[in-house]
């Protein structure tokens, strides 16, 4: 099989390939056989019609049926003749087919770059010295105590900040109740006995530091701004009013530091426990001085290499990226038509990100060969292990589920690069 190569891009090149007239006539014969076995023309029995009338009859189905064998072959055969890592075959053009001579095509395909990797080992990094200071430990405490915090009725006092309250509401945005401005406004309207906590975290701005001060058995009225990017858009940016009364009010309770309270958390006292959160904390600051450090590795890489990358990856990360930034928009009720706004920035952005990740990949499965890192069977079912119990899942049935989705190797190609990444953290020069 005759083959040329031309490059017409970075890591994209243009196979021009010719299949033998011999190939040809082989496949002609062997799909007219195949016709004349299986096909009924009129006035013949099944099987028994002339050559000359089913090649007459039949002749632009057989000739598609030639050519849907012998380009795929064709460029199959080529790509292995000529030892070429393929990405994507993207399109075959320029097919020059007759049943008595060579059948010539062109196929593009997009192939992995060719680079030369910077000096990786004994990269320079300052680690930031981390600390834990005693305000740390007292809130990481307080966050503890929150989690098993009881509330109690009060009725000798008004609302405080962190109070629950309970309340009827009903509110109103440009004079009409907002219940009936949009459908899916409706819970946000009015409500009987309905529970709400004195933060700024409320599910209505300003709604419940807005009843401080209040007590059980007054109304109120308070004013409600719906920030510009509201879930439901027909009341967003808008103020609206509520008409508030206050039924009853309970007071947080934290609980006792006791023996119980310990058990838990497997210490014998407080001093113990705030030495194991200060202990936690501390480990949790190294995690993200660590994961500092690998994204300043990457920066480097990225910036001391120089690499092409294949353009249809780049197009399909992009289009992976894009859905991920519309649907997290959409998921925060961002309409289609400001999302459609900023389209050209959401693809700028996500085009950017797209080659940055898909360069990263490259530069650390290279690193990789160049070390032997590999992912071992064992690590790779550890690792599954770990998900699926995340997912409440066995690990034979997660990985079969993985297995399906045809993930796993993405999974592992994962794993050896952050393996990759803690192996030139080692190697790295760090001062601090």
């Amino acid at each position: 099989m005759k083959v040329r190569i031309q490059d017409v891009g970075p890591c994209r090149k243009e196979l021009q390939v010719e299949v033998p007239r011999e190939t040809v006539g082989e496949e002609y014969n062997r799909v007219l056989g195949m016709y004349r076995k299986g096909v009924s023309v009129p006035g013949f029995r099944k099987g028994k019609a002339p050559e000359y009338v089913v090649k007459k009859r039949f002749s632009r189905e057989i000739d598609q049926a030639v050519q849907d064998e012998l380009i795929p072959s064709g460029y199959r055969e080529a790509i292995e003749q000529e030892s070429l890592d393929v990405v994507s075959i993207l399109d075959v053009r320029n097919v020059v087919y007759s049943p008595s001579d060579p059948l010539t095509f062109s196929v593009t395909l997009d192939v992995p770059p060719q680079f030369k990797l910077p000096k990786y080992e004994g990269m320079k990094l300052k680690r930031q010295e981390v600390t834990v200071g005693e305000e740390e430990v007292e809130d990481a405490l307080r966050s503890l105590r929150d989690r098993q915090a009881s509330y109690e009725d009060v009725t000798d006092r008004a609302v405080k900040a962190g109070d629950m309250v309970q309340v009827d509401f009903e509110g109103t945005c440009d004079g009409q109740p907002i219940e009936e401005i949009d459908p899916a406004a409706r819970g946000l309207g009015s409500a009987v006995d309905f529970w709400v906590l004195t933060d700024e975290n409320t599910f209505l701005p300003g709604f419940g530091p807005g009843l401080i001060g209040a007590s059980a058995g007054e109304s109120k009225d308070i004013a409600v701004t719906f920030p510009a990017d509201f879930t439901v858009a027909a009341i967003a940016g808008k103020d609206a009013h509520y008409k508030v009364m206050v039924k009853a009010v309970q007071e947080k309770r934290l609980p006792e530091i006791t023996e119980d309270f310990l058990k838990p958390f497997e210490v014998d006292s407080e001093q113990a426990l705030r030495a194991k959160i200060r202990e936690d904390l501390l480990k949790m600051g190294e995690e993200r001085e660590n994961q500092r450090l690998k994204n300043e590795i990457v920066k480097q890489l990225l910036s001391d290499t120089k690499i092409d990358v294949p353009e249809s990856l780049v197009q399909q990360e992009t289009k992976d990226i894009v859905y991920d930034i519309v649907r997290e928009n959409t998921s925060r009720g961002i309409t289609r038509e400001q999302i459609e706004e900023s389209r050209d920035q959401i693809f700028d952005t996500a085009t950017k990100g797209a080659t940055e990740r898909i360069k990263v990949r490259y530069i650390l499965h290279k690193i990789a060969e160049e070390k032997d890192i590999t992912v071992a069977d064992q690590e790779l079912s550890d690792h599954v292990a770990r998900m699926a119990q995340e997912y409440g899942m066995t690990a034979d049935a997660f990985r079969q589920q993985l297995e399906r989705r045809n993930v796993l190797d993405n999974i592992r190609e994962q794993m050896k690069s952050s393996k990759t990444l803690d192996f030139v953290l080692e190697q790295a020069k760090i001062k601090g």
